[in-house]
């Protein structure tokens, strides 16, 4: 909420009903009160542990005022050296951060805003050594508890680094070391002889000075020793028929080597697959897809939070497949974001580990292959949640639309999501408004209509699809030779002036707004009248402004 808004809304309203875990008021009588108050600072620690916000200094607590007359909570605050504030502020927290101080003006009484950073890379306490957190519309002293919570959800924080006190002979399984050596030296192509252990292990991140960590210890650990010393993680493939039957259900203690080789032999167990035939050419579908699969639980296993016990867990159900794992979301990354966000790894010096063995790619990579191929069978993309301490992924399994998979297998090959998207979307559908397609593609991809865009302009895609429009909108459709192929029974039907409905979409998508006389000039229309009438009838417009400041643009 804007300030002019949030001082509007005091006038009439308790300053209690609009502090939140964004928002805090205080009042002072003077800037040596402000320079004084202990309680500022830890006002400010609170608020950038959590998310950040803002402190509006001015405002009077709304338990002190009589009668409900609520305009005077505003105060108001005498006007100061920003500089020298900011200066004083900050030398009352540690690590010193970047506050920002603002004066605000409303009906002739100044008021200071403080801008507080949400910091992520450092935990924030006041000089005196307290660490506060925020908590709805209060800030409280940090419990031990809390201040750990708060430690390992840090950015720099990477528990899978932290030294261990064992010997990597007593700690690492031999089998598991030769093979993970055997397959590094034959991808670098170098002679097993020539590479020792010691060498092999601080290559690729497991020791540092030829101690081992923790994250080399869940890559190649005898289960005793993970139990005993880095904690009890375990890992759990069940599958169950549509009909209730378990079929697998497999709980084991291993090191991430072997058990992504286990996972993977139950996972091919689960794995059928039919033959289709079309224009002469065979092609393999299979219940799962082998890559999405790698990367969901190669994604489990490199995010998940290792500072507390649990378990990863596979459930398959025939018509899709979960995998879930301790946690939570990490990075800045959420439900919402997490197909285009640029995270950060959590367990940075395993994720090297499992990098060099190109088990995993850079952060955020994995989601969109997995969407890809997910996506490339008919499949919906797959969705992510967070429940209590845990995230989710579900993959759907076994169904798969005919039309999506061959025409990207023959015809338009190096899909990306979007086209596999608008080809999803299409199926057995026939149309696809483009306002309806960037709501829903934009919570996948950033720039939604930019890929739209982008796509819609491959010569290999024009073949198949065209724009239609009509007074309801502008949409994608297929060609009436893959009709067919997308058992679409009821084509669109455009309008006759088709091309002005796309222009004119195009044109505001460019543009954003437009006078009656531009859209007159850009769809050649004879007259002014002629262009309202065009323009009036139109579902997917809104016109906005009076007489020379009226203007066209998309609903």
């Amino acid at each position: 909420m804007e300030i002019q808004t949030l001082l509007e809304n005091l006038k009439s309203q308790p300053s209690e009903s609009y502090e939140s875990e964004f928002v805090e008021f205080k009042n002072y009588n003077s800037e040596q009160s402000l320079h004084n108050a202990k309680d500022l600072a830890e006002e400010i620690s609170a608020l950038a542990n959590h998310k950040g916000g803002k402190i509006i200094i001015g405002v009077i607590d709304s338990s002190d005022i009589k009668d409900l007359d609520w305009k005077n909570q505003l105060n108001g605050f005498c006007k100061i050296d920003l500089d020298a504030t900011k200066e004083r502020l900050i030398g009352k927290l540690n690590p010193k951060i970047n506050l920002k101080l603002q004066e605000f003006e409303y009906e002739n009484k100044n008021y200071l805003i403080i801008h507080v950073p949400n910091v992520n890379h450092s935990l924030v306490s006041t000089s005196s050594g307290k660490t506060c957190i925020r908590i709805g519309k209060s800030s409280y002293p940090a419990t031990p508890d809390k201040i750990q919570e708060l430690v390992k959800n840090l950015q720099t924080y990477d528990w899978s680094s932290e030294d261990m006190s064992i010997e990597c002979q007593e700690g690492l399984d031999e089998i598991a070391l030769n093979e993970a050596k055997s397959d590094f030296c034959e991808r670098r192509g170098i002679p097993f002889s020539e590479l020792s252990d010691s060498n092999f292990l601080e290559s690729i991140g497991a020791t540092k000075n030829g101690v081992l960590n923790k994250g080399g210890c869940l890559f190649l650990g005898k289960p005793d020793i993970l139990k005993k010393y880095v904690g009890l993680f375990e890992f759990r493939f069940s599958w169950k028929t549509k009909t209730g039957n378990l079929l697998i259900n497999d709980v084991w203690n291993d090191n991430i080597w072997n058990s992504i080789k286990r996972a993977k032999r139950h996972f091919n167990d689960c794995n059928s697959s039919i033959q289709l035939t079309y224009e002469g050419n065979t092609y393999t579908l299979h219940t799962l897809d082998e890559q999405a699969f790698h990367e969901a639980f190669l994604n489990s296993i490199v995010h998940r939070d290792y500072s507390i016990d649990g378990m990863t867990v596979v459930n398959f159900k025939e018509d899709e497949i979960i995998l879930s794992n301790p946690g939570t979301f990490y990075g800045g990354v959420n439900s919402s974001n997490i197909a285009y966000h640029e995270p950060r790894h959590r367990n940075k010096a395993l994720a090297k580990t499992l990098m060099d063995f190109q088990l995993v790619d850079r952060a955020g990579m994995g989601i969109t292959r997995m969407g890809l191929n997910s996506l490339k069978y008919g499949r919906e993309f797959p969705r992510f949640t967070q429940k209590t301490d845990t995230i989710e992924v579900i993959m759907s399994a076994e169904y798969f639309k005919t039309g999506v998979f061959l025409l990207t297998q023959k015809y338009i090959p190096d899909c990306g999501i979007t086209e596999l998207f608008i080809l999803n979307s299409l199926y057995k559908i026939g149309s696809l408004n483009i306002k309806n397609l960037e709501i829903e593609l934009s919570k996948i991809i950033s720039n939604s209509w930019r890929s739209i865009d982008r796509t819609l302009d491959r010569d290999d895609f024009k073949k198949y699809f065209e724009l239609k429009g009509s007074n309801d909108g502008v949409f994608i459709c297929p060609f009436e030779g893959i009709l067919e192929l997308f058992e679409v029974n009821k084509p669109f039907k455009a309008a006759i002036n088709s091309e002005k409905h796309i222009s004119l979409y195009k044109f505001l998508k460019q543009h954003e707004r437009a006078s009656n006389e531009e859209v007159m000039q850009v769809l050649g229309f004879a007259s002014a009248a002629s262009t309202y009438q065009f323009l009036r009838k139109l579902k997917y417009v809104v016109n906005t402004g009076k007489s020379r400041n009226s203007r066209w643009k998309l609903k």
